[in-house]
Parts: C-alpha cells; structure tokens; sequence
C-alpha cells in the first residue's frame, strides 16, 4: 500500500478537520483581541476529538486500555503546558482576550493531526497493531487537548497599563 493509497482512502471528514485546524492555528499566528468564548473554540474542540475517540477506543478496545492512553496524554500535555513556554494570552476587560502571535498552537494542531492520522493509517496496514496505534494516537490528542485547557488556565488579567498599550 502506498502513501497515495492511504490519503485516497481517507474519509471526507478528515480533510475537513485538516483545513478547520489549519484555519484555526493560521489565525493564531498573529496578536489578536478576541471575545473569550472564540479565545476557547480550540480546547473545547480538542476535548470534544479527545473524548470521542477515547469512547469509540474504548468500545473496541475495552475501557482500561482508553483510559491509560488518554490519562498518559493528559499528564504529558498538562506537563508541557506548565514548563514549556507557550503563546500566553492577556484577560482584558470586557469579556476579551489578547493572545499573542505565535507558530506553537499551528505546530501543535498539525502535529497531533499527522500523528493521529498516521497512526489510523498503521492500525489499517497492521490489524495485529491496531490498539497500540490507536493508544498513540489517543494519547497524542489528549496531550494537545491538555495542554492548550492548561494554557487557558494561566491567562493573565492585564493590569490597566497593559490594556492601554
């Protein structure tokens, strides 16, 4: 099987989540004022993905197995979220937010993507290997998800001097 094969044999739906996460990561690359609701959009998309691909895991793989990947993701996302630099964002008044521009949030949806597609791919080409690709790329997704609900929860209020710069 060839890598054209594969792309081909992808569902419809995937190409769309490819282009929305593309869309999302791209508007994130330059300083920005937005209402807090679309500030959250990404994590609540990412924990929307997250739990549902831990549900249909779980399904097939039984519940420990899910649980596992998506717990060992989270710890690995909320991790890097508190020790590794990330884009920060400014609480302003009025129910907005100042994120910063920044490459992190595009390379970190576009990574979790091409890892969970990649490992869709390996669990299709490899039956025998289906739940340790499938665990990967759970555990991918969860770590993204953790990381960016963890940078939402170190916004910081903007004092009245930064709000007016």
């Amino acid at each position: 099987m060839h890598a054209g094969d594969i792309a081909r044999g992808a569902p419809t739906w995937v190409y769309i989540l490819l282009a929305a996460l593309i869309v999302l990561g791209v508007r994130r690359l330059r300083t920005r004022e937005v209402p807090v609701v679309v500030a959250l959009i990404p994590s609540a998309a990412f924990l929307i993905w997250s739990l549902t691909g831990v549900a249909a895991f779980a399904e097939r793989a039984g519940f420990g197995l899910a649980a596992i990947a998506w717990l060992t993701g989270v710890a690995v996302g909320a991790t890097s979220g508190v020790t590794l630099p990330d884009a920060r964002a400014q609480r302003l008044p009025g129910g907005r937010v100042r994120q910063f521009g920044s490459a992190v949030p595009l390379t970190l949806y576009l990574g979790v993507f091409v890892i969970r597609f990649a490992c869709g791919a390996w669990a299709g080409i490899v039956p025998d290997q289906a739940n340790l690709a499938t665990a990967i790329g759970i555990a991918a997704g969860a770590a993204v998800m953790a990381r960016l609900i963890v940078s939402v929860l170190r916004w910081k209020s903007s004092s009245p001097d930064m709000a007016a710069a």
